[in-house]
């Protein structure tokens, strides 16, 4: 078996690529809203969703690995695929809100919720530590808030951390079922049942705009494409390093796209967001290496979409 110490590197890399792949996934959300500003941002995250229920199941249907789909059926896997269904939205709605830079720093407080979530969905305990860590991400989220809650992006905000507490339920459920189940089962069941978050979407609001130009459909395409490999490296980068080191380093995702918000798109972050985002990337680094003092099964989960 190959020790952490070889793989470390290794795993690193994995992350670092996993990163890449969701920041282009981000790049393209905002992107489609440059291109046909009527396409809704849940139309992307459906297609979104389409293409990596393709990219699961076509592979399973060839090799006759059926079987693997529905796994145990436990009611975790089915709240997974809901809650995941439900973040990814709202994060896609934040993305085309905010911009891919500070949607994507919010989002990423997902990590604070599973902290404080645990004792209630794990009956685990978390330490004294790694509540000061928790309390400062949230001080790092208020500095990042306009504090009068004012403006129309106030709205992309609250999504943007509605859709982290619905990630950190979804990486709680992950950590109920993965146990016992593969990781194709888990991401079948985040596809099917997003599915059907989608068009009761549809069905009740009717926001339903088809894109005409091919550049769209393209972009949207490409999100899909972007999210499964990212997924797939993600999910190799947990094999062959330590958890708590995997999700410090997935916190470079926000950085690559302030990044890509600059250099695409001219989204320069005010002193007051930077300051924000600063604090919330220290403590997300900072949280995932007092796992050991947790005493908690508690997962140490990165969350990407719900994702």
């Amino acid at each position: 078996m190959k020790s952490f110490s070889v793989a470390l590197p290794e795993g690193i890399w994995y992350m670092l690529s996993a990163n890449l792949f969701f920041s282009f996934m981000t790049v393209s959300v905002y992107g489609v809203k440059i291109l046909d500003p009527s396409v809704s941002p849940f139309v992307v995250s459906f297609v979104r969703v389409i293409v990596n229920f393709l990219v699961i199941l076509l592979p399973v249907i060839v090799f006759g690995k059926r079987k693997l789909l529905f796994g145990d059926r436990r009611a975790s896997l089915w709240f997974r695929g809901l809650f995941g269904g439900i973040a990814l939205m709202l994060f896609f709605y934040s993305i085309q809100t905010l911009g891919p830079s500070e949607s994507t720093f919010i989002q990423s407080a997902n990590g604070i919720f599973i902290v404080l979530l645990c004792p209630l969905v794990l009956s685990e305990r978390f330490s004294v530590r790694a509540l000061l860590a928790v309390l400062g991400a949230v001080l790092g989220l208020y500095i990042l808030f306009d504090p009068s809650f004012s403006g129309g992006r106030t709205i992309g905000q609250i999504m943007a951390l509605v859709s982290g507490v619905f990630a950190a339920l979804s990486a709680l459920m992950v950590a109920k079922s993965g146990k016992s189940n593969s990781y194709v089962t888990v991401v079948f069941y985040f596809c099917f049942v997003a599915v059907f978050v989608h068009l009761a979407y549809f069905a009740v609001a009717g926001d339903v705009v088809i894109p005409k130009g091919y550049l769209v459909w393209v972009a949207m395409i490409g999100v899909g494409i972007f999210s499964s490999a990212a997924q797939l490296l993600m999910t190799k980068a947990y094999q062959i390093a330590p958890a708590s080191v995997v999700v410090a380093v997935g916190y470079s995702g926000p950085v690559l796209n302030t990044v890509w918000g600059i250099v695409l798109f001219g989204q320069m972050l005010t002193i007051r967001a930077m300051v924000g985002c600063f604090i919330i990337l220290l403590c997300g680094v900072f949280l995932p290496f007092l796992k050991k003092e947790l005493k908690t099964d508690c997962p140490v989960v990165d969350i990407k979409e719900g994702m």
